[in-house]
């Protein structure tokens, strides 16, 4: 398994092969009129500098999107790298954790060692928003009781990160069954006991196998991933674009509907692009907690990855879309994979990147 640089060794990365292309552009980085050729403007990563290799890149620009390819205040870059290279590969297009090993090199540890260094980094976010967008039908239990109990170690691993400023993350939660809630109308929650307290109270609805209004029974399999989704993009009131990463953490064990579908009763609301779509504009990765072992269902046979690992629909899977990652959440389940530590590093390895969507 590769190596990520630490991110400031990174950036130097960056910034020697930023240097190489200004000196290969004195003949011939300009189009026949004149114009300069768009360049790469960050080194993308493979692997981990902490214990995975789910890859990610930092927000960083404006809301604007043009015809796929995210407006940064520097360069438009249509999801591909040239010239950079990650501890001797070249990258060639934006990476993510979306794949069957083991995203861990050190299974089951809650540990956490952050890769920055001493001091700030000019092209680092300073803040960040974590909302959690949570399936709380019957069998998510497990995850909520986890989340409650690792929540504080992924708090002050996050305070622990160095960049020159404290940073102070601000949390917010989504639940979903059919239906979708937002908790707290969408402010965020500045105290890492107040997120946790939440989860606590979800674990407990979780055995009731009701909708999250209290309302009807959960009477199907599918359940409400892309309004839960829209709407922590929409309603949640993420901080500024240009210094907070936004960063959704997902789970489910199961597979979704999308509009026009009718779940127990409930109509969806979105379809799949609608809700990339805006993920996307509002520069937010998704990283997904999901089955990938063909193990959704009524009967706990039925592959519900895509979306998540494989393509949906031939459209590109969420976490990718989104420059995010995706785990499998049975790993967590048997302790193979430590959910803080996936989460934590999942921040570490945004921090510092562009928002690159696919």
């Amino acid at each position: 398994m590769q190596q990520l640089l630490p991110s400031r060794s990174r950036a130097r990365v960056a910034a020697l092969a930023g240097a190489a292309l200004a000196l290969i552009c004195v003949a011939g980085c300009f189009g026949d009129d004149g114009a300069a050729t768009e360049g790469a403007t960050g080194v993308m990563s493979v692997g981990s500098s902490s214990a995975a290799s789910a890859a990610s890149a930092a927000s960083a620009g404006t809301d604007a999107t043009t015809d796929g390819a995210t407006t940064t205040g520097a360069t438009t870059i249509d999801a591909t790298t040239t010239g950079a290279t990650t501890t001797g590969a070249t990258t060639t297009g934006a990476t993510t954790s979306a794949s069957t090993d083991d995203p861990f090199e050190t299974a089951g540890s809650d540990s956490f060692t952050s890769g920055f260094g001493t001091g700030g980094d000019d092209d680092c976010q300073t803040q960040v928003d974590l909302v959690f967008v949570m399936d709380v039908s019957t069998s998510m239990g497990p995850i909520l009781a986890k989340l409650e109990a690792e929540i504080a170690t992924v708090d002050a691993a996050i305070k622990a990160l160095d960049l020159g400023a404290p940073i102070t993350p601000r949390y917010g939660l989504i639940v979903f069954v059919d239906d979708t809630k937002l908790i707290a109308s969408g402010e965020p929650l500045p105290d890492v006991a107040l997120i946790q307290s939440h989860f606590n109270t979800w674990y407990t609805f979780t055995q009731g196998n009701t909708q999250t209004s209290g309302m009807g029974s959960n009477n199907d399999w599918p359940e409400n991933t892309l309004d839960a989704l829209y709407q922590a993009a929409d309603e949640f009131q993420w901080g500024d674009i240009e210094d907070t990463l936004r960063l959704v953490i997902h789970t489910t064990d199961d597979t979704f509907g999308e509009k026009p579908a009718i779940q127990s009763g409930v109509p969806i609301q979105r379809t799949y692009l609608e809700t990339v779509s805006l993920l996307q504009t509002r520069q937010i990765r998704v990283f997904s907690f999901a089955d990938n072992d063909m193990t959704g269902g009524p009967f706990n046979n039925e592959d519900v990855s895509a979306g998540f690992f494989t393509p949906y629909k031939g459209n590109t899977e969420i976490p990718v879309a989104t420059d995010g990652g995706a785990f499998n959440i049975n790993d967590v389940l048997d302790n193979s994979l430590s959910l803080s530590a996936a989460i934590n590093d999942s921040v570490e390895q945004s921090l510092c990147k562009q928002y690159i969507p696919q």
